[in-house]
């Protein structure tokens, strides 16, 4: 591993901390997603403008690859060594002893390893998960076969991280000897340092190369399993996430990429799955294992068998928390590919990347020297830590976390303030539109909301390109919970003006476009066996209907007789399908231009301002209004009993 780091001028030492820091974390090899950290020692002026000695550290919810200065977090060094003479903390003392030692109140939360970061004599000190590092020491290899790979590090056995790791390491880098490089934390990682960031940083790599050098040596090829032929998994993916889903809905993602498909299609991917992850910091979110699927047809009872078994081993662990979800977040298809699932896409991104570093250390150590990891006590109160149960205990989780809606007619108008809404209240949205401003309007919720987003630009009248979309969609994030059916056209015609291109027009989108869509999110809500919700934007045209709107009106009463049926035929599987009516909703909407709105105000003898307003409540109606409402209507909480409903969004009718 070479070093990356170029000569410039920096204004300060804080500067090329933050530099040597994004060099450390771009290496995905030694820091995935916010893991590793770095710190400095230095002088400052605290509030009362004394001089005082500050390690400067990275701050909770940092990310090595981007962090800024404002990413480390000051804390009073004198403090920290003083905590050198107390024997014990547990970690609920140790969070408070840190944050009653922060410079500054209002900056992050310390790293969980601060004080171990203190207790190193050197000013800059360099952390990281290398794989390489883990493979060895996650391998039967002694203590002194590894130093003779590594050189002149000290290695400590596993000790879960908090104060008693701080201490234990404390009462031997006091006297270690100079020429000591490094500090190996087995089953953990790697700490350096050095009088400058760079020294530290090159030490880190130059460790890090002689365990990578030692690995590729010895390092042998994937074993093939043996098998008649790969199965095609997408078929049941609706029935995996659904059963994934039972507790709280997930987000899922299938990765089939040539690296994906060698690990499923290795003997060691079976072999694997009760050896654990590569770093124990991982086990909050990839469990200790993994659930490894042989043919489609076992799926659903190979994940019953792994929930089962997490259960026997969490009550044997005599662990007092509350047991997590049982169902696994990692799921290897053989010969087909890797599934990981997560309350948002994010989160089975970072599973998927940990799971693959994770393999890959476990391949190396069997190669190198036979395969050690902590025992499924250690690892149980790892994955049950003190201060990660405190904080899932405060978390507020959003509505729709993990919940996968499609709204069609996205990028303007009423579907983009939907898809807004419901980004902003934690569902992952797919939103659709012949419009190819799609992608533009997607990017633009996704940065407006924090929320994710997923674009498909189609044509929901063609069946094939809507079969081939919802294909896309499993794929992508495993199935469907809601569906808004919004996309529609509407241009104005009196009956014996109105030709037969503009009413087919009308219905190939408002009719036949609503039911294909409603059609195929359909079959994967059946299968999930976890419910789902359809809400049709009908317009108050259904009830009200208005001279000129024939094409318009018709094709709408079509649509709205769908969702009947689909409440009807839904219902044994907790699928409802309501209505909304909206009615002169003109704010972003494309079907009220090219002259339609004047049309319409002209045909009811007003002023387009006066028709805006023409409700009892005489204001104009929002697609916000209309958010609102669609929201409310999938909330299970409040409409959770309620379906072939119909609900007016119009100011009320004159």
């Amino acid at each position: 591993m070479d070093s990356k780091y170029n000569q410039l001028n920096f204004e300060n030492d804080l500067q090329e901390r933050v530099y040597t820091s994004r060099l450390l974390g771009k290496e995905k090899s030694l820091v995935l997603h916010g893991g590793g950290n770095t710190s400095l020692k230095r002088d400052e002026k605290d509030h009362t403008g004394r001089q005082i000695r500050v390690l400067r550290v990275k701050g909770s919810g940092s990310d090595l690859s981007e962090i800024t200065e404002k990413g480390f977090t000051g804390l009073r060094l004198d403090d920290l060594l003083a905590a050198s003479k107390i024997d014990s903390m547990n970690d609920f003392e140790m969070a408070d002893y840190l944050r009653k030692s922060m410079v500054d109140p209002s900056e992050p939360s310390p790293s969980v390893e601060t004080f171990l970061h203190a207790f190193i004599p050197a000013r800059f000190v360099d952390h990281s998960h290398s794989d390489a590092i883990l493979a060895l020491t996650n391998s039967g290899m002694q203590d002194d076969e590894i130093r003779n790979v590594l050189g002149s590090v000290i290695i400590f056995p596993y000790i879960p991280p908090g104060f008693k790791l701080a201490r234990v390491v404390f009462d031997r880098v006091t006297s270690m000897p100079p020429e000591t490089e490094g500090i190996v934390l087995r089953n953990h990682g790697l700490f350096t340092f050095g009088k400058s960031a760079k020294e530290s940083y090159e030490n880190h790599l130059r460790i890090v190369s002689r365990a990578e050098d030692f690995i590729n040596e010895r390092k042998k090829a994937l074993d093939r399993a043996q098998s008649d032929g790969v199965s095609d998994f997408l078929s049941v993916i609706p029935e995996i996430r659904g059963k994934l889903s039972s507790l709280k809905r997930k987000i899922i993602i299938l990765n089939r990429t040539r690296e994906a498909v060698e690990i499923a299609s290795s003997s060691q991917a079976e072999r694997f799955a009760s050896y654990g992850p590569a770093t124990p910091d991982m086990l909050i979110r990839t469990k200790y294992d993994y659930c490894y699927v042989e043919s489609p047809e076992k799926g659903l009872s190979a994940i019953d068998t792994y929930a089962a078994k997490y259960m026997e081993d969490y009550r044997s662990s005599g662990i007092a928390y509350p047991p997590h979800d049982p169902f696994p977040s990692i799921i290897v298809l053989k010969g087909y590919g890797i599934l990981t699932a997560g309350i948002s896409r994010k989160e089975a991104s970072i599973v998927m990347d940990q799971f693959i570093h994770s393999f890959w250390v476990n391949h190396w150590a069997e190669s190198i020297g036979g395969h050690r990891f902590l025992t499924k006590q250690q690892a149980f109160e790892m994955e049950y830590w003190p201060l990660e149960e405190a904080k899932l205990k405060k978390a507020t989780p959003k509505k729709f976390q993990g919940h996968i809606s499609i709204i069609t007619g996205a990028a303007s108008g009423i579907g983009y303030e939907v898809a807004k809404r419901l980004a902003s209240e934690g569902s992952l949205v797919i939103c659709c539109d012949i419009d190819p401003r799609i992608y533009e309007a997607t990017a633009e919720i996704s940065s407006s909301t924090g929320g994710e987003t997923f674009p498909i630009n189609v044509d929901i009248s063609d069946e094939t390109a809507i079969i081939s979309s919802f294909t896309e969609i499993l794929k992508e994030v495993g199935g469907v919970d809601n569906v808004f059916n919004n996309a529609g056209i509407l241009k104005s015609a009196n009956i014996d003006e109105l030709d037969v291109s503009s009413l087919d027009a009308h219905y190939r989108i408002n009719a036949r476009g609503a039911f294909l869509v409603t059609r195929e999110a359909f079959k994967i809500m059946k299968r999930q066996k976890i419910g789902g919700n359809f809400v049709f934007n009908i317009s108050k045209n259904l009830t009200h209907p208005g001279p000129g709107m024939t094409a318009y009106g018709s094709s709408k009463a079509f649509a709205a007789q769908i969702s009947r049926y689909v409440a009807r035929e839904g219902g044994r599987y907790g699928i409802r399908s309501n209505i909304i009516n909206p009615d002169k909703i003109f704010k972003g909407s494309k079907i009220w231009e090219n002259g339609v709105l004047e049309a319409r105000a002209k045909a009811k003898n007003q002023t387009v301002e006066e028709y805006k307003r023409s409700n009892l409540l005489q204001r104009e109606v929002l697609p916000e209004h209309v958010a609102g409402v669609v929201s409310v209507l999938l909330d299970e909480s409040i409409f959770g009993a309620t379906t072939d409903a119909m609900i007016p969004i119009d100011g009320g009718i004159l």
